[in-house]
């Protein structure tokens, strides 16, 4: 009797929600399940100590909505495909593609499966965006903050994935893999002093990445959330911006991400959860909060620097 109620319940719920955020859902439970299954085969968790645990979870973080995204382009091909800028043949070619491309590259990122040359891609596409399709956007509505918004969150995404693709370089690529690495960290401290101000600003909006939805009054603390992570931002974004103590700084921005996605978009998506827009900006957060750690993993530790430094100083 009582496994029968269970079973119409499961229907009840899955007939409510509609079918692209039940696939969207799918693919990230499915790229995260996959993502923690081999990093504990691999041994990383045992071997990593104190926020390189954390860091672990950057490539799961980022390419759990990367998969997820990827379903939209084949559950919203329409919507999806009407963005394509005019003079781009094939529209719907490249809604199929592109969604393809970023499940398999969510894939590959957690099984470290060709890692390397899937963050490259995604770092091109994600720039390859900015420039052809946000960039533009925006320069017709330049007092558009949400635009803007739009345009620094994507070239963020672009730094996480360089980023990753300057971890997984080897010695053997040393110097390019620095090079990324600069390329990655002002990709990402550029926005996030951008997103700091927006967030002093316009506090009653959801932290994190500001967009357009306000946190809802429900939500324990409210615009605290908001005011915390523009102070987190300001500092770290200044101390990425400057290369001093680069790693522990993304480190913080990352944990703080983290934790208004725990206490701010989770009970969002929860009773959100019909919707595609509370999955979306959880998925945004949570991948926007990867990148972050992604940057961590790229960049050298402070006592491995100033080592290197006094060796190099020695006559």
């Amino acid at each position: 009797m009582s496994g029968s109620l269970l079973n119409s319940t499961a229907v009840v719920v899955s007939l409510a929600i509609p079918s692209q955020v039940i696939w969207a859902y799918f693919a990230f439970a499915v790229v995260l399940a996959v993502g923690l299954a081999a990093m504990l085969l691999r041994g990383d968790w045992q071997k990593a100590r104190g926020f390189d645990k954390l860091i672990l979870f950057g490539p799961l973080f980022y390419a759990a909505p990367v998969a997820a995204f990827g379903t939209e382009h084949f559950t919203l091909t329409s919507g999806i495909a009407s963005i394509v800028p005019a003079w781009i043949p094939w529209h719907y070619f490249w809604t199929y593609f592109v969604g393809a491309c970023f499940i398999a590259a969510g894939l590959s990122l957690v099984t470290r499966i060709r890692a390397r040359l899937a963050a490259s891609l995604l770092a091109l596409t994600f720039f390859l965006f900015v420039v052809l399709m946000d960039a533009p956007g925006w320069v017709q509505s330049p007092r558009d903050r949400f635009a803007a918004a739009l345009v620094l969150r994507e070239l963020s995404f672009s730094g996480g994935a360089l980023a990753l693709a300057a971890s997984l370089s080897g010695k053997v690529r040393e110097d390019a893999a620095n090079v990324l690495a600069t390329i990655a960290r002002y990709f990402i401290a550029v926005p996030m002093l951008f997103y700091s101000l927006e967030q002093f600003l316009h506090a009653d909006h959801v932290p994190g990445i500001p967009l357009e939805m306000v946190t809802p009054t429900w939500i324990y603390g409210h615009f605290i959330w908001t005011y915390l992570a523009a102070v987190i931002y300001a500092i770290a974004g200044m101390m990425l911006l400057v290369g001093r103590k680069t790693r522990a700084a993304a480190n913080w921005v990352g944990l703080a991400v983290l934790f208004v996605e725990l206490v701010v978009y989770a009970p969002i998506a929860v009773v959100e959860r019909s919707s595609l827009e509370g999955f979306n900006y959880l998925a945004d957060t949570l991948m926007y909060c990867g990148a972050v750690f992604l940057l961590a993993g790229a960049l050298p530790r402070e006592a491995l620097l100033r080592n290197l430094t006094q060796v190099t100083e020695v006559p």
